[in-house]
C-alpha cells in the first residue's frame, strides 16, 4: 500500500487541538455561598475533589507572613468528627493525587478517590471546613509549626531561593501583598498564637470564601443532594476584603549583581505585567513561546545557534491574580558576557516589536501552545484544578476557554504591541556571576457516624493487541479514544559502549539534531507546525524513539519519526557545545548535595563491570570527557541500525488496521533478526557489610541521610510484596520512618523512599534532609526503625491490610487518561516485562501474606548491609558519626568520579 505523502496544508487551515477541550460543567451556589463546580467524566470509577479557599500570602498582613502556609499544614491534623492524620484516613479510602497547596491568591486542598469513598471524602472535607475549630490546640500549632520552619530551612537553604525573595522585593513596594514570599519570616511563624490561627479559621475558611470542584463518575444531582447534606448547615461567615489588582512600576534601573557557587554565570530579566486572564497578559503567553519556545524561536535562535553565548534560553510567565511577571533566563556559556547577553535580548525584542512579520511562525506556536494546553487536562484531577482556578481567577469556570479563544484569535500586531506596551517598560535584572570559593442554615446531618469507603469495581487494564510488520517486528497497540492524539515509541535493546558517556552523549546529540533533508531548525519547526513532538531516550535496558502526534497528522508526523531513526544528522559543533556543558555540569557538582549522591550512588552500590555501576545524571567523568571524540558517536549512532529485535508500541486514537499499513510503509527497511549483542550481567551482586559515606557540604544548615540497600529488580516475583512492605516502613506519609522523624520529632519536611526501576537488580533508597543539629539523632532513629521491624515490630495484620487496600484501590487512578495509560504499558515494554506484568503485579497485591512481608523485611530491610551517604558539614558531623558504629566511614572526595576511573 503506498501512504499519500503529499506537502501538508497551509498552516492557516490546521486547527488547533485547544479547539477541541471542551469540559462542560454546571456551577451552582449553596445558600451559604459555597460555589460548586461539576464535570462528568465517566471513563473510570473515580471522582477528584479540588477544595480552593480564596486565601493566600497576600492576605497577610504585617506580622503574620507566612500563616496561609502555616493553615493548610494545620488542616491536615485532623478535625472534630474525623480525628488523626487527614492524609493516613484519606490513603485508607484509596485517595491518590493528594495534597494540598498554598500560593499568594489560593490555597488548595485536593484528592481523587474511588466512587465508592466520595462520601467519605466530601464528609472530611466538610468536617475541615465546619467542624475544625475544636480540633486546633497547641500541640497541634507547635508541630506543625516545626514541619513548617523545617521546609522553609530545606526549601529556601541556597541561594536561588533567597535570589526570588530579593527579586520579590525588587520588583514590588513593601506594601504590595505580593512583596513577601509564601513561607513567610521565620519570626513571624515563631510568635503565632493559638488565637491567632484560630482567628485566621474563622476569617477565611468559610463557605463564601470557598469553591469546591468535583470531577469524574457522578452527576449533576447527585452531588448537589450530597454538598447539601454535608456542607449546607456550615454557617457562610463575614464578609471579606479582597485586594484588588495592582500592577505597579519596577523603579528606573532596579539590578542586583550576585555571585552564585558553581554555576556558570546567567542573567534574569524580570518585567511585571497584568494578572492571569488580563488580554495583555494573554497576548504576551504568545510573545513568550515566539521568543523562547524551541530551536527555532527568536532567543534560541540567536543566542544559543547564532551568537553560541548561550547554554539555553526560557522565557516564564509567572501568573498571579494582582499582577503577573514576564521573566526571560538565559544561562551563559562559559566566558561569555553578561553585558553582551542583554544587549542581544534588547535587540531581539526591538525587532520582535517592530519587525515581526513571521506568519507561519505564529502559526505554529498557537498550535504548540494550544495543543499542550489541551493535553494537560486529560486526568480528573487536572481538569478539578483548572475548572477551580478558571472560576477563581476569571469569574466562571470556562473562564479558560475565553483565553483559548483569545489566542486563537491572536493577530501578530496585536501581540507585538502588548509587548511593546510592557516589555518595554522598566524592568529589574539580576545578574549571576559563578563564585569560585576555597572551604571557608441546613439540617445538621448525623456527624458522629463517618461515612465508608465502598469497593468499586474491579479496575479493567489495558488489552494490548499485537501484530507483525512485514519485517518482522512486533506492534503492540493499546486503543485510547478520549483524547485525539497518538503515542508511538521504537523499542529496541540498549547497545553498551565501554566508554563512558558515548551513549548518553550521542542521544543529548540526536535530540537537539536534524534529521532527514532539514537541520535542528527546521526539523522543530516542522514538529511544531503538526503539532507533533520527537524524543529519544536511552537506558540501560532499552533504547525508544518517541512521537506524540495528533491522530489526525499521524502519517505526517510518522514520516518525521522515520526521518529522525533512518537519517539523522548529528554536528561536531554540538559535540562540542555539549562537551563543555557537562564539564561544567559537573565542575557545579561539588555545591550540589543532591546531584553529588546521585552521581556516586552507582559506583557505591555495584561492582566495577557490572552494567549498572554508571555515574547517575552526567554518565561520565571530567576525564573520560576528554577522551571522548565525535567519530566515537558517529559510530555509535550507526550501531542503531544493525540487525537487532525491536517493537513498536502504539498508544491512544488508531486501531491496528489504520497503523499497521502505515509503520509497514515508513519502517520496512529496518532489519528485525535476533542480534548478536553481548548480554550483561544485571544480577544483584554479592551483599557487602554496611558502610557510612560522608559528602562535605561546608555550613550546610542542614543534612541529606540517604540510606541504601539492593534487592532484586521489577521482574523480581515479590515486587509487588515488597512495595507494601515499603509502604509501611518507609515510603509515603504514613510509613513509620515519616511518623518518627516528622510527625513525633518535627526533624524533616518529609522522607521519600524511591528506587531505580531496573531488572535483574534495583537500588532502594530512603532519603531524608533534616535539619543539621539533628541529623546524629535523625540516624539513630532510622536505625531503631530498622532494628524494630526486624525485632519487637514486625510488620503487622492491620499495617499490611491498610497498605494493600489503599495500593489496590489506588492502582486505578494510575490508568487515568492517556499518560497514564500510555506511562504503565510503556514501563512493561521499555523494561522488557512480559505483556501481563500489572495483572499478575495486582494477583501479587491480592495474595500477599504477612509471613511474606516479614520474611522479605528480615531479607531485604537489614540494617547490617545498609550503604549510608550523609551529606552536610562533615567537620561538624564526623566525629559523631563515627560513633555511632554504623559502619567503615569514608569521606567521598570531590563529587567521587574515583569511582568510575
Amino acid at each position: 500500500m503506498m501512504i499519500d505523502e503529499n506537502p501538508t496544508p497551509m498552516m492557516t487551515d490546521v486547527e488547533p487541538w485547544g479547539d477541541d477541550l471542551e469540559l462542560p460543567s454546571t456551577t451552582f451556589v449553596l445558600a451559604n455561598g459555597l460555589t460548586v463546580i461539576v464535570h462528568e467524566k465517566h471513563d473510570m470509577p473515580l471522582v477528584s475533589i479540588a477544595m480552593l479557599y480564596r486565601v493566600g500570602s497576600r492576605d497577610e498582613p504585617a506580622g503574620k507572613t507566612g500563616f496561609a502556609h502555616l493553615f493548610e499544614h494545620l488542616m491536615f491534623g485532623g478535625s472534630e468528627n474525623v480525628p488523626g492524620s487527614a492524609v493516613e484516613n484519606l490513603q485508607k479510602a484509596g485517595a491518590i493525587r493528594l495534597n494540598a497547596s498554598t500560593g499568594r491568591d489560593h490555597t488548595t486542598y485536593y484528592e481523587t478517590v474511588p466512587l465508592g469513598s466520595l462520601d467519605y471524602a466530601l464528609f472530611l472535607e466538610s468536617d475541615r471546613m465546619g467542624h475544625f475549630f475544636p480540633a486546633i490546640n497547641q500541640t497541634v500549632l507547635d508541630q506543625q509549626r516545626n514541619v513548617v520552619l523545617n521546609e522553609k530551612l530545606e526549601t529556601e537553604d541556597g541561594t536561588y531561593s533567597k535570589l526570588y525573595e530579593r527579586r520579590l522585593k525588587a520588583c514590588y513596594p513593601p506594601e504590595h501583598p505580593y512583596a513577601h514570599t509564601v513561607l513567610g519570616e521565620v519570626a513571624d511563624l515563631q510568635t503565632a498564637t493559638l488565637e491567632d490561627v484560630r482567628d485566621w479559621f474563622r476569617t477565611h475558611y468559610i463557605p463564601s470564601n470557598a469553591v469546591l470542584t468535583l470531577v469524574g463518575a457522578i452527576d449533576v444531582g447527585m452531588v448537589r443532594q450530597k454538598v447539601e447534606t454535608y456542607f449546607g448547615h456550615i454557617p457562610a461567615g463575614e464578609p471579606l476584603f479582597r485586594p484588588a489588582v495592582w500592577v505597579p512600576a519596577i523603579p528606573w534601573g532596579r539590578r542586583d549583581v550576585c555571585q552564585v557557587k558553581g554555576k556558570a554565570a546567567s542573567l534574569m530579566v524580570c518585567w511585571n505585567i497584568p494578572p492571569y486572564g488580563d488580554s495583555d497578559t494573554i497576548l504576551l503567553s504568545v510573545a513568550a513561546n515566539m521568543l523562547a519556545s524551541g530551536m527555532s524561536s527568536r532567543l534560541v535562535e540567536r543566542l544559543v545557534y547564532q551568537e553560541k553565548i548561550a547554554e539555553s534560553v526560557t522565557t516564564t510567565i509567572e501568573y498571579a491574580a494582582m499582577v503577573s511577571q514576564f521573566v526571560i533566563t538565559v544561562s551563559a556559556c562559559e566566558g561569555a558576557e553578561l553585558t553582551r547577553i542583554e544587549v542581544l535580548i534588547d535587540e531581539v525584542l526591538q525587532a520582535f516589536i517592530h519587525n515581526e512579520q513571521n506568519e507561519e511562525m505564529l502559526a505554529r506556536v498557537k498550535m504548540e501552545q494550544l495543543s499542550a494546553f489541551a493535553a494537560s487536562y486529560s486526568s480528573t484531577s487536572s481538569i478539578a484544578d483548572l475548572l477551580s482556578a478558571s472560576y477563581a481567577m476569571t469569574g466562571s469556570a470556562d473562564g479558560y476557554r475565553r483565553i483559548i479563544n483569545q489566542i486563537q484569535t491572536a493577530a501578530l500586531v496585536d501581540i507585538r504591541l502588548a509587548a511593546q506596551r510592557w516589555l518595554m517598560a522598566q524592568r529589574y535584572v539580576l545578574e549571576m556571576r559563578p563564585f569560585s570559593y576555597q572551604q571557608d442554615g441546613f439540617p445538621l446531618p448525623d456527624r458522629s457516624r463517618i461515612p465508608e469507603s465502598v469497593p468499586t469495581m474491579p479496575i479493567s487494564l489495558p488489552v494490548l493487541q499485537h501484530a507483525i510488520l512485514d519485517n518482522g517486528m512486533d506492534v503492540a497497540l493499546v486503543e485510547y479514544q478520549g483524547q485525539p492524539s497518538v503515542n508511538i515509541n521504537l523499542i529496541l535493546p540498549s547497545i553498551h559502549e565501554e566508554k563512558p558517556g558515548v551513549s548518553a552523549l550521542t542521544f543529548s546529540l540526536v535530540n537537539e539534531s536534524g534529521a532527514g533533508d532539514r537541520d535542528a531548525l527546521a526539523l522543530h519547526s516542522m514538529l511544531r507546525k503538526w503539532g507533533a513532538s520527537l524524543y529519544v531516550r536511552w537506558d540501560t535496558q532499552s533504547t525508544s524513539i518517541s512521537l506524540q502526534c495528533r491522530s489526525q497528522h499521524l502519517s505526517a508526523s510518522l514520516g518525521l519519526l522515520a526521518d529522525r531513526f533512518f537519517r539523522t544528522t548529528i554536528r561536531e559543533s554540538d559535540f562540542e557545545r555539549h562537551i563543555q556543558q557537562w564539564a561544567d555540569s559537573l565542575n557545579a557538582y561539588k555545591h550540589e548535595a543532591d546531584n553529588i549522591i546521585a552521581y556516586v550512588l552507582p559506583g557505591l552500590m555495584y561492582p566495577p563491570g557490572h552494567l549498572y555501576r554508571v555515574p547517575g545524571g552526567i554518565e561520565a567523568t571530567r576525564a573520560s570527557l576528554k577522551q571522548l571524540t565525535f567519530s566515537q558517536c558517529q559510530a555509535y549512532l550507526q550501531r542503531l541500525l544493525l540487525t537487532r529485535k525491536g517493537k513498536i508500541l502504539v498508544t491512544g486514537e488508531t486501531s491496528l488496521e489504520k497503523i499497521v499499513p502505515l509503520l509497514n510503509h515508513y519502517f520496512s527497511s529496518l532489519l528485525c533478526v535476533e542480534g548478536e549483542i553481548k548480554p550483561k550481567d544485571v544480577a544483584i551482586p554479592t551483599r557487602v557489610n554496611a558502610r557510612v559515606f560522608l559528602i562535605d557540604i561546608p555550613k550546610a544548615e542542614h543534612s541529606i541521610i540517604l540510606a541504601a540497600s539492593l534487592t532484586p529488580g521489577m521482574d523480581w516475583e515479590y515486587d509487588a510484596a515488597f512495595g507494601l512492605l515499603s509502604d509501611v516502613f518507609d515510603r509515603g506519609f504514613s510509613s513509620r520512618i515519616n511518623k518518627n522523624l516528622r510527625e513525633d520529632k518535627n526533624w524533616t519536611y518529609g522522607v521519600s523512599q524511591w528506587s531505580s526501576n531496573s531488572v535483574g537488580s534495583s537500588i532502594q533508597c530512603l532519603e531524608v534532609s533534616v535539619q543539621a543539629d539533628r541529623t546524629i539523632q535523625a540516624m539513630q532513629e532510622i536505625m531503631n526503625e530498622y532494628c524494630a521491624l526486624n525485632g519487637e515490630r514486625p510488620v503487622t495484620e492491620a499495617e499490611l491490610h491498610e497498605a494493600k487496600a489503599a495500593r489496590l484501590l489506588s492502582i486505578g487512578g494510575m490508568l487515568e487518561g492517556f499518560d497514564g495509560i500510555n506511562h504503565m504499558v510503556e514501563q512493561v515494554q521499555c523494561y522488557l516485562l512480559p505483556d501481563d506484568y500489572w495483572q499478575n503485579y495486582i494477583e501479587q497485591l491480592n495474595k500477599t501474606s504477612l509471613d511474606e512481608v516479614n520474611q522479605l523485611a528480615r531479607q531485604y530491610k537489614r540494617s547490617d548491609t545498609l550503604t549510608w551517604i550523609i551529606a552536610g558539614d562533615i567537620t561538624v558531623l564526623r566525629d559523631g558519626i563515627r560513633q555511632l558504629n554504623f559502619g567503615d566511614v569514608q569521606v567521598i572526595n570531590d563529587i567521587g568520579e574515583s569511582l568510575y576511573e
